[in-house]
């Protein structure tokens, strides 16, 4: 008996499905819906075109957005500067009256490609040389036998940088410190002291401004004199900030969960908008042409699709990061890149001091959301962060590819050539 009924019931089906599409062809509720269809099938195509790069998307594609493109030719500049500096003694500089910058980089040996090189010379590379005057630069070997470090030998380093600095203490206690935090890997502690050590380091320069930049980043063409425009944006906003971050990665600036009310009354307004203006045309005109049906798949059906498309854009592509310097209190991830005034950076000097051990960037995060201290960024980011292999170790599982190394990336940063953004580089004084 059921198998009958079942028959039945599929034969009715397949005799009105030809009044079925005729009724969606026939009525304007139909129409309205099968040509939203198409234009929403299209629209998803053009999402996936346009937004893969955006992390905070549901169209990302790592296959692709992880594609380096200007970080490439950063790469090949900054390589070709270096073997030159190899192969050339640099003239006898002759440093400014006072420094304007300290840049500070510490860097231990990495398995395969050491990462200072291009890091070191993307810095170097691009610089004027009144620029390059008003710059003293600190290498850190973050290694008690230095030798250990396959750039230590190498000529660019003595030919580049003002100080190559090595644990050459007189504290022997100190010293044995590092040499078991080498030992058992106790990266949490030797990454605050190598911090602190070098950020005291640039501190006795007399420089007005440090700057700390990890080994495995890559600077775009003409960062010093946006940076110092950046510091001058900086000071004309607040008195007492804490820090510039020159890198940031947006993975982390998608919809946030804790505005989803904001969310949810927005998209019903935006329903009832939709809702009233119909029935206003309606009212005042197309009394036949919009029905019921018709209003009921606009506001029920088109509607909440568009503002689905909406969220699944991405915060990223749908209210894009504005450009210059603004402040970044939450979401900042992570210390590649950093400036601090003089002032600033001796606080956190003694901040490091008192924590011994943690997280550079976690650290300061933590004191500044206590002491409610500003901190801005410069979008876009002039740093990119290009280390595949961290010094901490990697974390490669099978459910995902790529380390958190690899994962923490710019992905604005490698459209700085399709911006054509052009650098402008000041005259400096003193």
């Amino acid at each position: 008996m059921q198998y009958l009924d079942l028959t039945y019931s599929l034969h009715r089906l397949r005799t009105n499905i030809p009044i079925y599409v005729q009724q969606l062809i026939t009525t304007t509720a139909g129409r309205t819906l099968l040509i939203f269809l198409v234009f929403y099938l299209l629209l998803v195509q053009a999402c996936r075109h346009a937004f893969y790069r955006d992390p905070t998307s549901a169209f990302f594609d790592p296959s692709r957005a992880y594609e380096r493109i200007y970080s490439l030719q950063r790469q090949q500049q900054a390589v070709s500067f270096i073997q030159a500096a190899n192969i050339s003694v640099e003239e006898h500089r002759h440093p400014a009256s006072k420094v304007r910058m300290c840049l500070g980089i510490a860097t231990v040996e990495r398995p395969g490609e050491q990462y200072i090189r291009p890091a070191f010379g993307s810095l170097m590379e691009g610089l004027t040389e009144d620029e390059r005057k008003h710059i003293h630069t600190v290498v850190l070997i973050g290694h008690t036998d230095p030798q250990r470090h396959p750039i230590y030998h190498e000529p660019w380093l003595e030919n580049l940088s003002d100080k190559v600095l090595t644990y050459n203490m007189s504290n022997e206690d100190q010293f044995e410190l590092l040499v078991k935090w080498e030992r058992h890997k106790d990266f949490r502690r030797k990454v605050i002291f190598d911090y602190t050590f070098l950020l005291e380091t640039c501190i006795q320069s007399g420089a007005a401004w440090v700057a700390m930049v990890e080994d495995d980043t890559l600077a775009v063409k003409g960062w010093y004199p946006r940076t110092m425009a950046a510091l001058d944006v900086a000071d004309s906003k607040s008195t007492d900030w804490l820090y510039l971050r020159l890198f940031f990665t947006e993975q982390f600036f998608g919809w946030n969960s804790e505005f989803w009310p904001t969310y949810l009354l927005s998209s019903l307004s935006i329903v009832a908008a939709i809702a009233a203006l119909l029935m206003g045309l309606r009212r005042l005109r197309y009394h036949t042409a919009i029905s019921n049906w018709t209003i009921y798949t606009a506001c029920f059906v088109c509607t909440p699709a568009c503002i689905l498309l909406y969220f699944m854009a991405g915060r990223l592509s749908m209210r894009p990061l504005p450009s210059g310097v603004h402040e970044m209190p939450n979401f900042g991830c992570c210390a590649q890149g950093m400036v601090f005034s003089s002032p600033a950076a001796t606080r956190v000097a003694a901040k490091l001091k008192e924590k011994e051990l943690g997280f550079v960037d976690m650290i300061l995060e933590e004191w500044a959301n206590e002491e409610k201290l500003t901190r801005f960024a410069v979008i876009p980011s002039l740093l990119q962060h290009v280390g595949g292999h961290s010094s901490k170790g990697d974390d490669f599982t099978s459910a995902q590819p790529m380390s958190v190394a690899e994962r923490i990336f710019n992905f604005g940063f490698e459209l700085y050539e399709q911006r054509g953004e052009r650098v402008v580089h000041p005259t400096t004084n003193g």
